[in-house]
């Protein structure tokens, strides 16, 4: 029976957003929502992911038609979900909820809805501190996988280099790398700062100079904790994304977001960073995992 109303409220989600009608889609993710909170007591994980897939699409397809109310009512669905799956602690669909704030919010970003973007960045930082403080590495690692790819499409937006989302994205990311690192997740940790990396590779092709020395601050705090927790591989990451941002915000004339990277690496203790050839495999390993985890919640 749950299934059929499913399906009816998914209908009428995506009919009301091609019909450009705010309160139809609020209704059928209301209709969702509890659907999904009732297989979630129940502990049925199979129907409960389906459902999250259906408020993700309904939140995608506003988001692409620019409807700002809808997509937020998607991401306020979603955190109703997250809420009831991390207390039941059911890790494989708190994982998919968190991946699905992140589509909406890197979606969200592309169509300029900046309220939504910093609302799905704000709510996957907060999961992040939770998770992390609750050494649930999986359910960290996607954090910082949703969070890197929301900045990333703020990043490529050309939008000021005092971009309010972009500063988000990268604080919420150092703070849940950081504790992350504290927490001895390496996994969750190194994800932070590759999301970092890349999400300075897009500021720096934009040439915001401010986003970028941000960044690198964040990278910084991460490498700083993984040090004290003599975590090997997460310093090596910090330093090799400072190096690269150092020699590349150089290149292209951004000095003080050079700078910012120089003085995030000298503040290691030791800084004979060479390349560990076991490292880099690990480090290639988490990535890898990473993006599988991305693709395959598309």
């Amino acid at each position: 029976m749950l299934s059929k109303e499913s399906d009816q409220a998914v209908r009428k989600g995506l009919d009301s957003i091609d019909e450009n009608f705010d309160e139809g889609v609020s209704q059928a993710l209301a209709s969702l929502t509890e659907i999904g909170k009732e297989y979630l007591s129940e502990r049925k994980e199979l129907e409960a992911e389906k459902v999250i897939s259906s408020i993700k699409e309904i939140g995608k397809a506003a988001a692409l038609q620019g409807m700002e109310n809808a997509a937020v009512n998607a991401i306020l669905s979603l955190e109703k979900m997250l809420q009831c799956s991390m207390k039941q602690n059911m890790e494989s669909t708190t994982v998919r909820v968190l991946l699905s704030l992140g589509t909406i919010g890197k979606i969200a970003a592309g169509q300029q809805l900046e309220t939504v973007a910093k609302l799905a960045a704000s709510m996957l930082g907060k999961s992040g501190n939770t998770a992390a403080l609750l050494n649930r590495g999986r359910e960290t690692l996607a954090v910082t996988i949703g969070l890197g790819e929301i900045g990333k499409a703020v990043a490529r937006m050309k939008i000021p280099d005092v971009s309010e989302n972009a500063a988000i994205c990268a604080t919420c990311l150092g703070e849940t790398g950081k504790l992350a690192a504290q927490k001895t997740l390496e996994e969750a940790a190194i994800g932070a700062e590759l999301m970092l990396e890349e999400m300075a590779a897009a500021a720096m092709k934009e040439n915001l100079q401010s986003a970028t020395g941000n960044i690198a601050a964040s990278i910084g705090e991460i490498g700083k904790s993984a040090e004290e927790e003599e975590m090997e591989n997460a310093v090596f990451q910090a330093a090799s994304a400072l190096q690269t941002i150092m020699s590349s915000a150089g290149n292209r004339y951004l000095n003080d977001a050079s700078i910012a990277a120089k003085i995030a690496l000298e503040s290691f203790n030791e800084l004979d960073i060479i390349n560990d050839e076991s490292s880099i495999k690990k480090i290639e390993e988490i990535r890898e995992m990473m993006r599988s985890l991305w693709e395959n919640s598309k």
